[in-house]
């Protein structure tokens, strides 16, 4: 992994995310903590969204090389929809389960969506990009309308239930939501960014890969699998939070360029700040409410996602 060269870069990225962590412990509902119970009720939030930041950036940027498409995000796989309905489920079933059984239930459904659309695209003749790419979509569908169904016979209760928990979610009063998505962040990590220069080699093409002695199915299954673990593990852990990993890549392309050996771990320290700075703006923009943050990041990602590709549009023209 070679991350180094370019230390305007990484003193930057260090600083924004020091900068959006203070932040995150000063602010709040509340306005500014006058005791340690409010700062130590605030450290589980900063730890989840350090956390679920940096997975679903990486995640997002590891299937936009591996699929060769910049509007690639962890939900392409299916993650979202399958999370949502495993989640969906069990709050019919059994609302009143441990908060970890939930949790353990979203990345569940997250994970056997990803591995429906390895299979998928597997058993339609192959793992290349542009059918693991329609099995993604094939499987979002199916799962949303199997969601709209469960939600059809929903009492009007759980269907409330169902809905929040669907906008995400980075309330955490204790440590147990932050430790139970660090296992997938530290495996997600350690298999991909050892992949990084692979990841390159992939991303021109499987041919061109396979002619520099990478083993494409391989590599690309172990990259598939990073990507699943990363963003199955925060969807669970927080909901299916949207336009992280699909605006952060683009940003970090431009500063960090397309190398991603730097541009994945550059990735993971801008899903930080973004989902910190996403946080805070959910705290105080409507306290002493709080703004889900699934609603902040839509709010806040669509319209910079659109300057974006007009931006890319008129540079292009």
């Amino acid at each position: 992994m070679k991350t180094g060269g370019r230390p305007l870069l990484w003193i930057s990225l260090a600083l924004l995310v020091l900068f959006g962590v203070l932040l995150s412990l000063s602010c709040g509902p509340l306005g500014f903590p006058d005791d340690a119970l409010a700062l130590r009720l605030r450290i589980p939030r900063v730890a989840l969204a350090l956390l679920a930041g940096s997975s679903l950036a990486v995640s997002g940027c590891i299937l936009q090389g591996l699929l060769r498409n910049d509007l690639a995000t962890p939900y392409t796989l299916g993650i979202s929809a399958g999370a949502s309905l495993a989640a969906g489920a069990l709050i019919i079933l059994e609302p009143m389960m441990p908060v970890i059984v939930f949790l353990g239930a979203g990345s569940a459904g997250a994970l056997a969506a990803s591995a429906a659309v390895w299979a998928l695209a597997r058993a339609s003749g192959g793992g290349d990009s542009s059918r693991l790419l329609l099995s993604g979509v094939t499987v979002n569908l199916v799962g949303a309308s199997l969601l709209l169904l469960v939600e059809y016979f929903s009492p009007a209760s759980r269907l409330v239930e169902i809905i929040r928990w669907m906008m995400g979610d980075l309330a955490a009063v204790d440590g147990a939501v932050p430790l139970f998505l660090l296992p997938f962040v530290v495996l997600g990590l350690s298999l991909a960014l050892p992949r990084s220069g692979t990841l390159n080699q992939l991303s021109m093409g499987d041919d061109l890969a396979a002619s520099r002695g990478v083993r494409v199915r391989t590599e690309r299954n172990a990259l598939l699998l990073a990507a699943s673990l990363l963003a199955g593990g925060a969807v669970g852990a927080v909901g299916p939070v949207g336009f992280v990993g699909l605006i952060v890549p683009h940003v970090m392309r431009r500063f960090a360029g397309s190398d991603n050996r730097v541009l994945l771990p550059a990735s993971a320290l801008g899903g930080m700040a973004v989902l910190l700075l996403a946080d805070v703006v959910s705290r105080v923009v409507a306290a002493p409410a709080e703004i889900p943050i699934g609603i902040v990041m839509s709010l806040l990602g669509g319209p910079f996602f659109l300057a974006l590709l007009f931006r890319e549009g008129g540079g292009g023209t």
